[in-house]
């Protein structure tokens, strides 16, 4: 075995286990124990490694990264110049390093698909056992009363249970993971194992269900709905009467759901109830992500010269004046610190790997690609709507490495 491919086999063992990593760094933290900085450094190394890699195969890609980079930091960098806010700085740093994170996991495995087919499918199979394990681990142990709850007590709510997400810290994310994973498993079991999909599911919406979180779980029934739709694309594809039944009764559905939400409304629970009652279904949708928004972009055009909020103000100039500078609305996070680069890029990478998604879907829909593009497709709702899926530390690695197999399944294949 060369070094080459020696490194090849460390990163995807990296990749196998970096949720098991952030864990115990939840449970580091947790405890009041040293180390609670192990997950940052680990999954830095892994970027590095990937970069490396990429450097020697890939440099094209590499100078991609490094200019978007510099063109992201741009704006925060005269904040700090101006303000001297060199922990808004860092803050802006480490986010700039996780919106580039995604194009580089995709980058390299598209590279290591090509490089060594048979290595790239085995190593992504386990990557995604490995993590899918740990998660469910991790919501079970949270289930028994270990770990962090998924929301904090508030003037509204004094009871202590409102969901959990184990040893991970954030609870968006957690969310997003989830589909990420949900998507791969649905997506194989429906094309090799399909007597498990219903047990796929079933552990799927057991830990949604244990986060409490709308994203986990509409999420995780819009997967399992429209993965088998989409991998029968060949039957209905070449049946326009089946699109147009299908087609009424979906509307029929909606018909119906608004004739009975006066009545789903009012078995809401506690949380979503007063949601729903202070905001409406917008608020309940975003739940007041909205006004953040609002608030964050008035700050800025308050404080802020108009080509100064063009390249992007940074937290090192927003948290100067707002008192929540993540709105968890992606976009528009993105266009206040980042400026045009950042809302630029935001767009420009969902675009992208949702074109080659589908592209390739097309070509071959009777395999995992079915699983891929409702997959790209759910995140990008979920980053309009909740945000944490381009920001994510968590999310970078399973999510660019799945985009990056999208040559594994033009042909039929078998998981090792």
């Amino acid at each position: 075995m060369n070094w080459w491919r020696s490194l090849d086999l460390h990163i995807m063992w990296m990749c196998s286990v970096y949720l098991f990593i952030d864990a115990l760094n939840g449970f580091l933290l947790q405890k009041g124990l040293p180390g609670g900085g192990l997950s940052a450094v680990f999954k830095s190394l892994l970027l590095a490694l990937m970069l490396w890699q990429l450097l020697v195969y890939q440099r094209r890609c590499v100078l991609f990264v490094v200019s978007l980079l510099v063109l992201l930091l741009l704006g925060p960098a005269y904040s700090l110049l101006l303000f001297g806010h060199q922990a808004g700085f860092s803050y802006d740093v480490g986010m700039a390093l996780k919106l580039i994170s995604p194009l580089v996991a995709c980058a390299y495995f598209a590279d290591l698909v090509q490089r060594d087919r048979a290595f790239a499918m085995t190593s992504l199979h386990w990557c995604m056992a490995i993590g899918a394990a740990v998660i469910v681990a991790n919501m079970a142990l949270g289930r028994l009363g270990f770990g962090f709850t998924a929301y904090l007590p508030s003037d509204f709510f004094d009871e202590l249970n409102l969901g959990t997400k184990g040893f991970f810290k954030a609870t968006n994310e957690v969310s997003a993971l989830l589909l990420v994973y949900s998507a791969y498993w649905f997506g194989f079991c429906w094309v090799w194992r399909r007597r498990w999909y219903p047990v796929a599911v079933a552990l799927a919406l057991f830990c949604s269900s244990a986060m409490l979180t709308k994203t986990g779980n509409a999420g995780v029934f819009l997967l399992a709905v429209f993965i088998p739709v989409l991998h029968a694309a060949m039957i209905w594809r070449g049946h326009p009467k089946l699109l147009v039944t299908a087609a009424v009764f979906a509307l029929s559905g909606l018909a119906a759901l608004l004739l009975a939400w006066p009545h789903i409304v009012a078995h809401f629970p506690d949380k979503l109830w007063l949601a729903y009652q202070q905001n409406g279904l917008l608020g309940l949708l975003l739940s007041s992500r909205d006004l953040f928004v609002a608030d964050n972009w008035a700050f800025a055009s308050r404080h802020f010269s108009e080509w100064h909020r063009l390249l992007g103000i940074g937290t090192a100039g927003l948290d100067l004046y707002s008192s929540k500078p993540l709105a968890e609305i992606d976009p528009a996070d993105l266009l206040i610190w980042f400026g045009i680069a950042g809302f630029a890029w935001c767009l420009l990478w969902f675009g992208l790997v949702i074109r080659a998604s589908v592209l390739a879907f097309w070509q071959t829909p009777r395999s995992m690609l079915a699983a891929i593009v409702p997959l790209n497709l759910v995140l990008l709702l979920v980053s309009l709507m909740a945000g944490h899926v381009m920001t994510s530390g968590m999310l970078w690695i399973p999510w660019g490495l799945l985009n990056g197999s999208l040559w594994l399944w033009q042909e039929k294949t078998h998981v090792a």
